[in-house]
């Protein structure tokens, strides 16, 4: 007689499973809970405890710790040749607010230590850990006899990635309760991300690219329609969300390469495909096959915009409504993806055979809070420019320096190694626009000399925001004084690399 452990907290497909194991010349062995479901779908089970002569203590805490069934699962050849568990839902359960000592009784241990003994011994036995691996399993032993060798050793691996994912949400919610994502500190960093979705490619076409999940993410995406996206649409994605999660107001950003290249905030009662049509003339050359995210819903003023006109992803906040979808389905090469939720408190990137690891730049200063270094101080017009221009700036790579109004981009410097360069390329797209009112410039670091200030003249921008901090800030100073232009300092950088 085969025998088979079942413990499961999921039991999604569990009647069916157990029936089909049963058809096969499985005994099944399983703990009370488990048991008492199968035996309530009619199917016959010997409890852990009867089969051990050892009874379930310490409130359920102990149940299969046994040396008689591990002597059975680690047996060459085993006793026991079928092992199904599925653990307790810690990481579902961090996302509920729960206390700590109500966390602790959701982290499995009777569970790991039955997939590790029987990953470790899959020579001999078959180790089940997700209800999606049933219907696999049933072909195998079907189809070919089985289980065959290729299928344990299959599933061994898929035990052992579960329970290091499992250990990695325990490590991460001691570290931090109120993390959800990952665990690090000075000496270590525990990491797990799965569901891997296979990308058009990496960052090149001869490159292959997979997008992995960190499980317990607040964040998603999902796409709704177009072709399959490609790692640089991921990368745009997120620089285009960040950035346009920086507005409370309706706001359009487009990103190009990383870099942002239109961004727009409504004025008030302002329609929002005028606001989007400002954030895309503000350099309409380079959103050409750009990445646009919005911070409201979709609507059909902006699919009219887009007509006749290339754009890689289209990034909305809502699902949009079908006559929206049905004119966007018209055109075959946009993606429409849709996004939720927040994104996680830090990055992490792979490097010289390592990670690095930092805290997400959440930091935004206001103009208002500034200090003010010229002998003119700003007005409130141009404070309120310069607090657009400068969140702009924060998510231009560096060196990076942005002419705005109060409302839109005219001109975005960014990715430049030096900062008059990136000046210059600002200046030249401002030249090409032809809005009225308030203009002001914003660097991500500091000015080392005047020669960008300088660059300004017959600009008409009248006000710069900048992290100060240069050995030459008195001639940055002189120079904007000679211009009439206001000049704050706000003591934090913002620079940006990928």
């Amino acid at each position: 007689m085969k025998r088979a452990i079942i413990s499961v907290w999921d039991k999604t497909g569990l009647d069916e499973f157990a029936k089909a194991l049963v058809e096969q010349g499985y005994e099944i062995l399983s703990t009370s809970g488990t048991a008492t479901y199968l035996k309530r779908a009619g199917i016959g089970v010997i409890e852990i405890s009867n089969y051990t002569g050892f009874t379930e203590t310490q409130d359920g805490r102990v149940k299969t710790l046994h040396t008689k069934l591990y002597t059975d699962i680690l047996g060459r050849p085993a006793g026991i040749e079928l092992v199904v568990v599925n653990l307790y839902p810690f990481e579902l359960k961090m996302k509920e607010g729960l206390s700590l000592s109500e966390m602790v009784e959701f982290i499995d241990i009777g569970g790991v230590t039955l997939l590790r003994g029987a990953a470790k011994n899959f020579e001999y036995v078959t180790v089940v850990s997700s209800p999606d691996q049933y219907g696999e399993l049933l072909n195998d032993i079907k189809e070919n006899k089985g289980p065959t060798p290729g299928i344990r050793a299959k599933f061994a691996q898929k035990a052992f990635e579960r329970t290091a994912s499992y250990d990695a949400a325990i490590s991460s919610y001691l570290s931090d309760p109120h993390s959800v994502e990952i665990a690090a500190d000075e000496n270590q960093i525990s990491l797990s991300a799965v569901n891997p979705v296979k990308l058009r490619y990496g960052e090149n076409p001869h490159q292959k690219g997979i997008y992995y999940r960190f499980p317990n993410s607040t964040f998603g995406f999902k796409e709704l329609l177009g072709p399959e996206l490609s790692y640089n649409n991921l990368m745009d994605m997120e620089a285009a969300i960040l950035l346009v999660e920086e507005f409370s107001n309706p706001a359009v950003a487009i990103v190009k390469h990383a870099n942002p290249c239109g961004v727009a905030e409504s004025a008030e009662s302002e329609k929002y495909a005028r606001v989007f049509a400002r954030a895309y003339n503000a350099d309409a050359l380079s959103a050409y096959g750009g990445v646009i995210a919005l911070n409201r819903p979709l609507d059909e003023g902006i699919m009219e915009f887009l007509s006749g006109k290339f754009v890689e992803v289209l990034l909305v906040p809502d699902i949009p409504s079908a006559p929206v979808v049905e004119l966007f389905a018209k055109k075959k090469k946009l993606r429409l993806v849709q996004y939720s939720g927040k994104m996680p408190a830090f990055t992490v990137r792979s490097t010289l055979g390592g990670l690095l690891y930092q805290d997400r730049d959440n930091a935004i200063e206001s103009a208002a809070d500034c200090k003010v270094v010229t002998k003119r101080s700003p007005t409130e017009e141009e404070k309120k420019a310069m607090d657009f221009a400068w969140k702009v700036c924060k998510h231009a790579r560096s060196n990076a320096v942005v002419i705005t109004s109060k409302d839109t981009s005219l001109g975005i410097g960014a990715g430049l190694p030096n900062r008059v360069d990136s000046a210059r390329r600002a200046l030249r797209l401002l030249k090409e626009q032809s809005r009225e009112g308030v203009k002001v410039c914003a660097s991500d670091g500091l000015f080392p000399f005047a020669d960008s200030i300088e660059s300004l003249k017959g600009s008409g921008v009248s006000a710069v925001i900048q992290p100060g901090g240069s050995l030459r800030d008195e001639e940055v100073i002189a120079e904007a004084d000679a211009q009439n232009i206001a000049m704050v300092f706000t003591g934090v950088r913002h620079f940006s690399h990928w």
